[in-house]
């Protein structure tokens, strides 16, 4: 008795209480078990082997095992991810019908337990696999280095790009500009769009107006600044740098440049404006290419110590005769 269940020695006890008063009414009473419950135990008692009132392990004695062959798995996850959407019962049935052997069902949901063959995951696999190949390699932070470390003396450039939206009348246009981190030399051009393609010619200009000498860019995540824009700085060997998301104070040189633009330029000239509507922008730019000029060669720069960035690139930086034909 005292190796026997608490659950065992309940079970003898009302068995042996039957046997007193022969009332299987009063003994499911006494006890609060029902009727079905008292015969079952009854049936199965063994007065020889208390150990047949214990409860029996409900793990089945046998066990279906995985019988399919690696080739075989491969051929039913093929024929799953053909039907995604389809229930392990009628991929059975259908297999059955196509290939007049028989596969249970039971085989199919391993396969798909196996390979996580679910539709909501494989669609969910999908769009990650999408987003990771558009995204590319990691974006390196401007926080994360040193700008001056990115320049070199054959190479002294390191370009602050962004751009500005106009909302006229008769639509948008948009002005991408770019301004160095160290002299201030600024560029503008105008464009109909914002496309990777616009920033991608925008590039190839800039890249010819200081002779091919740009190490770096600097960008915001728009865009405009992916796709074909990557590529113009992979092709130039030019090392593109990203601000961090929400943080515009990390293109604040930028920011300040398209302040000038909109407050000295567009604000102020009689005909930019008007020569936007046109859908060719090229006198719109030589307009636009006049003032940039006169921002680089005449306009005194607070933080160049009241020198033109012009100036600034000739003495301090010792570039001079470069931008014999600038913008």
């Amino acid at each position: 008795m005292g190796e026997l269940s608490f659950q065992a020695k309940t079970r003898l006890a009302f068995l042996e209480f039957h046997k007193e008063i022969r009332d299987v009414s009063v003994v499911c009473r006494a006890f609060k078990i029902s009727r079905e419950t008292f015969y079952k135990w009854r049936k199965r008692y063994n007065p020889s082997d208390l150990s047949s009132l214990e409860d029996k392990p409900k793990t089945p004695k046998t066990k279906r095992t995985d019988i399919l062959s690696f080739t075989k798995q491969q051929e039913l996850k093929k024929y799953r991810e053909k039907y995604i959407k389809q229930s392990k019962i009628k991929l059975a049935k259908m297999w059955q019908e196509e290939y007049k052997e028989n596969v249970s069902s039971w085989q199919f949901q391993k396969v798909i337990e196996k390979y996580e063959l679910y539709f909501d995951k494989i669609k969910t696999r999908k769009i990650k696999m999408k987003k990771d190949k558009n995204r590319g390699a990691k974006k390196i932070r401007i926080n994360t280095i040193n700008p001056s470390d990115c320049v070199s003396k054959d190479k002294p450039f390191f370009f602050c790009c962004d751009s500005i939206v106009l909302y006229l009348p008769w639509g948008k246009r948009y002005i991408l500009t770019a301004v160095d981190y160290f002299n201030r030399f600024g560029y503008a051009r105008g464009y109909t769009n914002k496309s990777s393609l616009s920033a991608f010619d925008f590039l190839l200009r800039l890249n010819i107006v200081v002779d091919g000498k740009i190490a770096a860019i600097l960008s915001d995540n728009g865009s405009e600044f992916a796709k074909y824009f990557e590529a113009a700085c992979k092709k130039l060997n030019i090392a593109h740098f990203f601000t961090r998301i929400r943080t515009p104070e990390d293109n604040s040189k930028n920011e300040r440049f398209n302040r000038t633009i909109q407050e000295e330029f567009v604000e102020v000239s009689e005909y930019f404006e008007p020569l936007l509507s046109e859908t060719d922008l090229s006198a719109a730019n030589r307009i636009l290419t006049e003032w940039l000029i006169f921002y680089n060669f005449k306009r005194p720069h607070q933080a160049l110590a009241y020198q033109t960035p012009m100036e600034y690139i000739t003495n301090i930086q010792g570039l001079s005769g470069m931008y014999s034909s600038s913008t």
